[in-house]
Parts: structure tokens; C-alpha cells; sequence
């Protein structure tokens, strides 16, 4: 509830844009932290694919993946961004290359393009139910962005339900 009336937050939105920030500021920082994984897995790319690859490593690295090159377009997966437990990396690299090959413009929004398509994964799935220290701690953190509205691709995070729409739907 907030003075002008209820305030509506889509959470996964929300976590987007939160996740997206942050792994901003870690490729353009360089800052990304890598957990190291026990069991590598291996990765394996399209020739157009690899392609691209090759000019994003940089950032990816930025990130926090760590990656060796096996040859014929295989890349075992040494490290991941700490943080991403439960997700499957080679997945998560895959597409973010897909992402990466899709956009065709500078370094600018490649690193966008990087940051929102790990936002999208890591970010709290639609549907889950957050505790309320949770749910405080996701509204604070979104207080913090840059951009409380929207998402970096442009959908509605929140939305204010004016207090005498809801007396009048609920015909006070």
C-alpha cells in the first residue's frame, strides 16, 4: 500500500531489472566473480556461433564464465558467474550467444544484450512465492535502480492502483 493508493509489482520484472544492473556494472567494471566448477561440461558452437563467441569472450569473462577452447568449436565450461547455482550453464551460453549473433550493433549493446539475457535467466521465475523479507528486500533493491518502471527491453514493472478506483470496484 502506498498513499495514492496500492502499488502492483511484477517480481520477475522486477528481478530483471535488478540482475540486469548488476551485471552491467560487472562487464563494464570487469568485475564478475567466477565459482569454478567441479565437473566441467562442454559447450559446442555453430561455426556462425563461434564467430561471435570469439568477440564476446571479453565480456563473458567480465561476467564471470571461464572457458577453454577444446578445438572444432567445443569449449569446456571451467566457470560460471557465482551466483547462478541450479542453471544450465551450457544452456545460458548458448542463448546468450544466440542473443549476441541476433544483435548486430557496437560493444554498447552487446554488453546490454549480455547483461539482459542473464538477467532473464537468473532472475526469479514468474509464479514463485517470495517470504516477506524477500519481497522487501526485492522492492528496496528495485528503489535502487536506475529505472523503477521498466524492464531494460521495456515492459511495465510496477503499476499504482489509484485508492478511489479500488473504493469504486469495490463499490464504497
Amino acid at each position: 500500500a502506498v498513499k495514492s493508493g496500492l502499488m502492483v509489482i511484477d517480481q520477475h520484472r522486477a528481478d530483471v531489472r535488478i540482475q540486469y544492473e548488476r551485471y552491467v556494472g560487472e562487464i563494464e567494471a570487469r568485475a564478475g566473480t567466477t565459482q569454478r566448477v567441479l565437473f566441467p561440461e562442454v559447450v559446442q558452437f555453430s561455426a556462425a556461433d563461434e564467430v561471435v563467441l570469439q568477440k564476446i569472450l571479453p565480456q563473458l569473462a567480465a561476467i564471470g564464465f571461464e572457458l577453454t577452447f577444446l578445438g572444432q568449436r567445443s569449449y569446456a565450461v571451467n566457470g560460471v558467474p557465482a551466483g547462478i547455482e541450479g542453471i544450465d550453464s551450457v544452456q545460458l551460453l548458448q542463448d546468450m550467444v544466440a542473443d549476441a549473433v541476433a544483435e548486430t550493433a557496437m560493444s554498447d549493446t552487446i554488453n546490454h544484450t549480455l547483461a539482459l539475457s542473464m538477467a532473464r535467466h537468473v532472475a526469479i521465475p514468474h509464479g514463485q512465492v517470495l517470504g516477506n523479507d524477500e519481497m522487501e528486500n526485492l522492492v528496496n533493491q528495485l528503489f535502487t535502480c536506475s529505472d523503477v518502471n521498466h524492464t531494460p527491453d521495456g515492459h511495465t514493472i510496477l503499476t499504482i492502483l489509484p485508492q478511489q478506483d479500488i473504493e469504486q470496484r469495490l463499490g464504497a
